[in-house]
């Protein structure tokens, strides 16, 4: 819509639409405000120091971990070194070819002990 158009439609508007028009343009100087802010703290960052970086890094995603986000969560920690300790597997040979045997060899002298 061009301004002329918007200043027609607000000139025929009831409250509501008023409303609508005023609460519209908040959130366009609210926007455009935390826009300038950002830009503005960018400038102040050296981004060649970094130490500094990594503390602003770390700040970042501790504060989106605090918002429940798992994957700054998991960065976190694996930056901070405090992911589990990895885990070795385990392999154990097992000889199952005397198995049976053995399996016989019991039931027989269960068999002996009961017949005495």
């Amino acid at each position: 819509m061009t301004a002329k158009e918007i200043y027609d439609d607000m000139k025929v508007s009831d409250n509501k639409k008023l409303w609508a028009y005023a609460q519209e343009l908040a959130e366009f100087k609210r926007k455009e405000a935390k826009s300038a802010k950002i830009q503005s703290s960018l400038d102040d960052v050296d981004f060649t120091d970094t130490d500094s970086m990594r503390q602003i890094v770390f700040q970042h995603l501790l504060a989106e971990s605090g918002r429940g986000n798992a994957q700054a969560s998991d960065k976190l920690g694996k930056y901070l070194g405090l992911e589990q300790e990895k885990q070795k597997i385990i392999i154990q040979v097992i000889d199952f070819a005397d198995a049976y045997i053995e399996e016989d060899i019991a039931s027989t002298t269960e068999a002996e002990i009961l017949s005495d």
